[in-house]
């Protein structure tokens, strides 16, 4: 797997204006797009959402391609880490080369078919969200296609976003410290499901198959 950090405004444009508003996991939308709307009004168009990214980075002294080159830095330092552990937890290899787009917006959807997840420009660490949208990656390569057709989009995503529990019991050593994935507020039940399932028999097929019949 190679991962590489990059800034296109037209992809931040676009993680803004389609993910800013609401998401599938939560019909909230995220701070720096209220921002946006209470700077440029309802149904803001690309022109405005480029106007109003520009000065945000501006004003909060973002330098993209400093935190591009952050970004990658901190990423290498635990990647041999962190895949060694995927691979062992999914038994599958992510032999792909993936962008990380970053963004200012704090949603970060991903799309497997194009090898692309988004990242937020902050000042804290990156980490907790790469490891997590690739968590997304390996479960797809492990149970794939089948799996989203016999349970449906919907409780697929439940089962995926649940599984990145396990991100804070095999990845603890790659976390910052005090970071964990949380998760959404609905996943709680199955998220504490499936660590006592990871307890009693650490296997990904054995867990998987039990919390989806």
């Amino acid at each position: 797997m190679k991962l590489s950090f990059i800034y296109n405004q037209e992809k931040d444009i676009w993680c803004l204006l389609n993910k800013g508003k609401s998401s599938n996991n939560s019909p909230l939308p995220t701070n720096v797009y209220t921002k946006l709307i209470t700077a440029v009004g309802e149904n803001p168009d690309e022109a405005s959402a480029a106007t109003f990214i520009e000065k945000y980075l501006a004003e909060n002294g973002y330098d993209v391609n400093r935190y591009i080159s952050s970004y990658q830095n901190e990423f290498e330092k635990i990647s041999d880490s962190f895949k060694r552990v995927a691979e062992n937890v999914f038994g599958v290899i992510l032999d792909k080369e993936i962008a990380a787009y970053l963004t200012i917006n704090s949603r970060c959807p991903y799309n497997i078919e194009e090898n692309w997840f988004f990242v937020p420009i902050s000042k804290s660490s990156p980490i907790k969200t790469i490891i997590h949208e690739l968590w997304h990656f390996y479960t797809w390569y492990k149970f794939g296609i089948a799996w989203e057709e016999k349970l449906g989009k919907g409780k697929y995503n439940d089962m995926k976003e649940a599984l990145t529990v396990l991100l804070n019991v095999e990845c603890k050593h790659v976390l910052p410290e005090g970071v964990e994935d949380k998760g959404y507020p609905q996943h709680k039940e199955l998220r504490d499901r499936i660590l006592e399932l990871w307890k009693q028999n650490p296997d990904i097929d054995y867990v998987w198959t039990t919390i989806t019949k």
